[in-house]
Protein backbone atom coordinates (compact mmCIF):
# COMPACT_ATOMS: atom_id res chain seq x y z
CA UNK A 1 0.00 0.00 0.00
CA UNK A 2 1.12 3.54 -0.77
CA UNK A 3 0.11 6.58 1.27
CA UNK A 4 0.37 10.12 -0.04
CA UNK A 5 0.34 13.06 2.36
CA UNK A 6 -0.59 16.36 0.73
CA UNK A 7 -0.04 19.44 2.90
CA UNK A 8 -1.42 22.66 1.44
CA UNK A 9 -1.77 26.30 2.32
CA UNK A 10 -4.47 28.12 0.36
CA UNK A 11 -3.78 31.69 -0.77
CA UNK A 12 -5.71 34.44 1.00
CA UNK A 13 -7.07 35.70 -2.33
CA UNK A 14 -8.19 32.27 -3.58
CA UNK A 15 -11.77 31.77 -4.76
CA UNK A 16 -12.83 29.28 -2.06
CA UNK A 17 -16.01 28.24 -3.88
CA UNK A 18 -14.03 27.38 -7.02
CA UNK A 19 -11.43 25.58 -4.86
CA UNK A 20 -14.13 23.49 -3.15
CA UNK A 21 -15.76 22.66 -6.49
CA UNK A 22 -12.45 21.52 -7.97
CA UNK A 23 -11.72 19.41 -4.86
CA UNK A 24 -15.14 17.75 -5.16
CA UNK A 25 -14.54 17.03 -8.85
CA UNK A 26 -11.06 15.58 -8.21
CA UNK A 27 -12.26 13.43 -5.30
CA UNK A 28 -15.00 11.90 -7.49
CA UNK A 29 -12.42 11.17 -10.20
CA UNK A 30 -9.99 9.73 -7.66
CA UNK A 31 -12.64 7.43 -6.18
CA UNK A 32 -13.39 6.04 -9.65
CA UNK A 33 -9.81 4.87 -10.27
CA UNK A 34 -8.99 1.16 -9.93
CA UNK A 35 -6.52 0.68 -7.08
CA UNK A 36 -7.70 3.70 -5.09
CA UNK A 37 -8.34 2.77 -1.45
CA UNK A 38 -9.32 5.84 0.57
CA UNK A 39 -8.97 9.59 1.01
CA UNK A 40 -9.42 11.82 4.05
CA UNK A 41 -8.82 15.51 4.55
CA UNK A 42 -8.11 17.59 7.64
CA UNK A 43 -7.86 21.33 8.23
CA UNK A 44 -6.17 23.24 11.02
CA UNK A 45 -7.29 26.48 12.63
CA UNK A 46 -4.51 28.39 10.81
CA UNK A 47 -5.76 27.30 7.39
CA UNK A 48 -3.31 24.50 6.66
CA UNK A 49 -4.88 21.42 5.08
CA UNK A 50 -3.64 17.83 5.02
CA UNK A 51 -4.95 15.17 2.66
CA UNK A 52 -4.21 11.49 3.25
CA UNK A 53 -4.67 9.34 0.15
CA UNK A 54 -4.20 5.57 0.07
CA UNK A 55 -3.47 3.57 -3.08
CA UNK A 56 -2.92 -0.14 -3.63
CA UNK A 57 0.41 0.41 -5.42
CA UNK A 58 2.88 2.88 -6.89
CA UNK A 59 1.45 2.04 -10.31
CA UNK A 60 -1.98 3.18 -9.15
CA UNK A 61 -0.49 6.40 -7.77
CA UNK A 62 1.35 6.95 -11.06
CA UNK A 63 -1.93 6.57 -12.99
CA UNK A 64 -3.50 9.22 -10.75
CA UNK A 65 -0.51 11.55 -10.98
CA UNK A 66 -0.53 11.36 -14.78
CA UNK A 67 -4.31 11.52 -15.30
CA UNK A 68 -5.01 14.46 -17.68
CA UNK A 69 -7.81 15.95 -15.55
CA UNK A 70 -5.64 15.72 -12.44
CA UNK A 71 -2.75 17.38 -14.29
CA UNK A 72 -5.04 20.27 -15.27
CA UNK A 73 -6.26 20.57 -11.65
CA UNK A 74 -2.65 20.66 -10.42
CA UNK A 75 -1.89 23.53 -12.77
CA UNK A 76 -4.96 25.41 -11.52
CA UNK A 77 -3.90 24.75 -7.95
CA UNK A 78 -0.51 26.36 -8.54
CA UNK A 79 -1.88 29.33 -10.47
CA UNK A 80 -5.13 30.04 -8.58
CA UNK A 81 -5.30 28.43 -5.16
CA UNK A 82 -2.09 27.44 -3.37
CA UNK A 83 0.39 29.62 -1.53
CA UNK A 84 2.39 26.43 -0.94
CA UNK A 85 2.14 22.66 -0.85
CA UNK A 86 4.24 19.66 0.09
CA UNK A 87 3.67 16.08 -1.03
CA UNK A 88 5.16 13.04 0.67
CA UNK A 89 4.82 9.52 -0.77
CA UNK A 90 5.34 6.56 1.53
CA UNK A 91 5.07 2.80 1.25
CA UNK A 92 3.48 1.02 4.18
CA UNK A 93 5.81 -1.39 5.95
CA UNK A 94 3.34 -2.46 8.61
CA UNK A 95 -0.10 -1.29 9.74
CA UNK A 96 -2.10 -2.02 12.88
CA UNK A 97 -5.79 -1.64 13.43
CA UNK A 98 -7.82 -2.01 16.61
CA UNK A 99 -11.57 -1.95 16.93
CA UNK A 100 -13.34 -2.30 20.26
CA UNK A 101 -16.09 -4.36 18.61
CA UNK A 102 -13.61 -7.08 17.63
CA UNK A 103 -11.60 -6.73 20.84
CA UNK A 104 -8.37 -7.52 19.07
CA UNK A 105 -5.62 -5.93 17.00
CA UNK A 106 -5.23 -6.85 13.34
CA UNK A 107 -1.70 -6.53 11.94
CA UNK A 108 -1.41 -5.90 8.21
CA UNK A 109 2.05 -6.49 6.71
CA UNK A 110 3.21 -5.22 3.32
CA UNK A 111 0.85 -7.71 1.70
CA UNK A 112 -2.46 -6.32 2.96
CA UNK A 113 -4.17 -9.61 2.06
CA UNK A 114 -2.23 -11.48 4.76
CA UNK A 115 -3.69 -10.67 8.17
CA UNK A 116 -2.32 -11.76 11.51
CA UNK A 117 -4.65 -11.38 14.45
CA UNK A 118 -3.30 -10.85 17.98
Amino acid sequence: MVIVLVRTKVRSDADLAAYAALNTQMEALLRSLPGFIDVNGYASANGDEVGVVRFESLATLRAWREHPEHRAAQARGRSEFYASYRIEVTEVVRAYEFTSEAGRTVVVDQDPTSLAVT
